[in-house]
């Protein structure tokens, strides 16, 4: 799907930021979301603010390249991992970043998710890999999770959270939330 316009982006991180809040995805200000409206420029949700206030016109507009940024609010800390997937996988339009309940019990410990449901596993992949920890907003935590996600629907970023990308952000919302079941479904055959 390529966006309209700007406006278009900036309604759909909205729309799905509560959507990621109404199924327990997020919570409160944790996580991101990002669209790409173009080769050069992506909207991405601001730093801080709860998903249940934030407006379209709370949306930062980030260059991809330079992660130079337009507007009052300043754009999540992981805009440079959002731009390093936009930058290396062209046919990426969306992308989303969670501390979601399931995901985050494999990066807290450090173990990839292996996808054993073959429905999931056809939408998402067979499984998905583990990203060296690196701190929030760092370089390490960029360089250590575009290697861990290559070509893949997402990865488990370790002590940190998932993230995942997709055509659009429908897309992107499906298989994050696939992933996350994925996961879920892995630790509850093993309860």
């Amino acid at each position: 799907m390529i966006l309209k316009d700007e406006r278009e982006g900036r309604e759909f991180l909205v729309e799905y930021g509560h959507k990621l809040l109404e199924t327990g995805l997020v919570q409160g200000t944790w996580g991101n979301l990002s669209v790409r409206l173009d080769d050069r420029f992506m909207i991405c949700t601001p730093s801080g603010l709860d998903y249940e206030r934030v407006m379209p016109e709370d949306m930062v507009l980030v260059e991809i390249e330079t992660l130079d940024w337009q507007g009052v609010q300043k754009p999540t800390s992981e805009k440079a991992l959002h731009g390093g997937i936009y930058a290396s996988r062209p046919e990426v339009g969306a992308v989303i970043h969670t501390h979601s309940k399931y995901c985050s019990i494999f990066a807290a410990a450090e173990m990839p998710l292996e996808v054993e449901d073959t429905e999931l596993a056809r939408d998402i992949g067979s499984g998905l890999k583990i990203a060296r920890y690196g701190l929030a907003g760092t370089k390490k935590l960029t360089r250590n999770t575009l290697t861990a996600l290559g070509s893949a629907s997402g990865c488990i970023m370790s002590h940190h959270g998932m993230i995942c990308c997709g055509a659009d952000i429908a897309d992107c919302y499906d298989k994050c939330c696939k992933i996350e079941e994925a996961a879920r479904r892995y630790i509850d055959s093993r309860l």
